[in-house]
């Protein structure tokens, strides 16, 4: 788990700009170390993701769905993995936008690390998830800054973490009463 939090390259560099998602969550915390110390930001999504952001999306998507007519099926197949690497590069691009990053030239693209902070591992280890967090933001910070990050950090874990856990139970209740489609049975009479 420690080492799910090493900020550190193969070569010895840290990443420019470290993105905790919180994928439950309408904020996400950037640790942007670009000018030294780290500058440590809740950024809120609405500030992101606004209307040029659905617009460059459904563009995107829509040039993806209809990029290959020769061999439609094969096309159609791979569509998702299109679609959802179409996703992650506007959805970065918009991010590193907000925190002005020119995105049009390659020389100014940082590099960047993306924690996305949910699931089992949230749920099953938040001590660790929360102390491997809070080590990323602990150098180049005075006491009292890095007390009040501690606590934002410990706040977005904690609701993350609650949101996650009702979202469990809601899929076991639903596999439990055969409404899902996650889940099977060996024997089931529907008469």
């Amino acid at each position: 788990m420690e080492q799910l939090f090493n900020p550190q390259w193969p070569s010895g560099d840290r990443p420019e700009i470290q993105l905790c998602i919180f994928p439950h969550l309408p904020e996400f915390l950037v640790i942007d170390s670009r000018r030294g110390n780290p500058e440590i930001i809740v950024i809120s999504t609405d500030d992101v993701f606004d209307e040029d952001f659905y617009q460059a999306m459904e563009a995107e998507f829509s040039e993806t769905l209809r990029s290959s007519k020769e061999f439609l099926f094969s096309h159609l197949i791979n569509l998702p993995i299109n679609i959802e690497e179409t996703a992650r590069d506007i959805t970065m691009s918009f991010i590193l936008d907000r925190l002005g990053v020119q995105v049009d030239d390659e020389d100014e693209i940082p590099s960047v690390v993306v924690y996305v902070v949910s699931g089992g591992a949230l749920t099953a280890h938040s001590e660790k998830i929360r102390e491997g967090l809070i080590g990323l933001i602990k150098n180049g910070l005075d006491p009292q800054e890095s007390d009040r990050w501690e606590q934002t950090i410990s706040d977005l874990i904690n609701r993350e973490t609650t949101i996650t856990e009702k979202l469990n139970e809601q899929h076991m209740s639903d596999a439990l009463s055969s409404d899902s489609l996650d889940y099977f049975t060996l024997w089931e009479s529907r008469n």
